[in-house]
């Protein structure tokens, strides 16, 4: 046998055939990844004491580990000069991957096991393969989505080992906390049925605050999120109004604290002290503290041609100076 062959005790070598090269070798076995064995098939060329790759195969759960890591890994095998520092390396790059990612496979025996996966399926769809926007390579976090006047909803739903006994763990971008009473019976079309009617709950609340953003100037936050209940608007030069909306009732007076020094603040905050009796809940934020203010909320367009004016006038009188 060429005596560059390197013999890996998992793995069993074998000539191939198909061609006519009697350097190409097969070889067939497990490869152990934190105390789990996955089968592997290497297809190598042996060229003057270099290995050169020609085909790898593995099983889906493995492939499930590696896939979002293969090119690194074709790249760091390519400099492999042996079968044993190949499989080395392979399972270094994959466990150092998983490690880092904070993925636990002690547990994982469940992703062996078709039942975990029927089980997933039917839960899927009851759903509506349509909903699921997403999903990891093995089934164990799914993206479900909502679209809700035109804005575009997802939950993250993470199964484990002992679903679906034990309630999974969501992930969402709500104003309040997502919620699922869970029990054996309970099933992930009752999760979402129930993200739905939580989204459909929050429109009122979304609808104000666009009508914020797309009207006012807002310093902060720079990008809100579908979470976010907060909003800092500008009013003058020196003074700026931090606002948190209830998403439960949006038109509601909301929490309002004046930004600048207690000069600048003194008139919004005695017309606001004055009129609080004269809110008025059937109609848009805006509105109301345009009222009570005694202004008109200046839009972030109305600010970018007072800062084009300020520059413009700045040149000048460094001009003239």
């Amino acid at each position: 046998m060429n005596s560059n062959l390197n013999l890996v005790p998992s793995l069993i070598p074998v000539l191939d055939n198909s061609g006519d090269n009697s350097n190409t070798f097969i070889y067939k076995g497990f490869i152990d990844i934190l105390q789990h064995n996955y089968y592997i098939n290497i297809k190598v060329n042996f060229i003057n004491n270099k290995i050169d790759l020609l085909k790898f195969e593995c099983d889906c759960n493995l492939n499930s580990l590696i896939i979002n890591i293969k090119p690194q890994i074709e790249q760091r095998l390519a400099k492999c000069d042996s079968i044993s520092d190949y499989v080395l390396e392979l399972k270094n790059l994959i466990e150092n991957n998983l490690k880092k990612c904070g993925q636990n496979l002690i547990n994982m025996d469940y992703l062996n096991s078709t039942e975990f996966y029927k089980s997933v399926v039917r839960h899927v769809e009851s759903i509506g393969w349509k909903n699921l926007v997403k999903a990891n390579p093995t089934f164990t976090e799914l993206v479900f989505a909502h679209e809700e006047n035109g804005r575009l909803h997802e939950i993250v739903m993470l199964l484990n080992e002992s679903f679906p006994i034990k309630e999974p763990s969501y992930c969402t971008e709500l104003p309040g906390k997502f919620t699922f009473d869970w029990n054996q019976s309970s099933s992930l079309a009752e999760v979402y049925a129930n993200f739905i009617n939580e989204v459909n709950s929050y429109t009122q609340f979304w609808d104000e605050m666009k009508m914020i953003d797309e009207t006012c100037w807002v310093l902060e936050p720079v990008r809100p999120s579908k979470a976010d209940c907060h909003r800092r608007i500008k009013l003058d030069i020196n003074v700026s109004m931090e606002i948190k909306v209830d998403a439960r009732n949006p038109t509601e007076l909301p929490e309002i604290f004046f930004l600048g020094s207690e000069t600048a603040t003194e008139t919004f905050r005695r017309k606001l002290e004055s009129k609080y009796d004269e809110w008025n809940s059937n109609i848009s934020i805006v509105y109301n503290l345009g009222e009570l203010l005694e202004i008109k909320l200046p839009g972030k367009c109305e600010q970018e041609e007072v800062d084009i004016w300020l520059i413009s006038l700045s040149v000048y009188v460094m001009k003239i100076s």
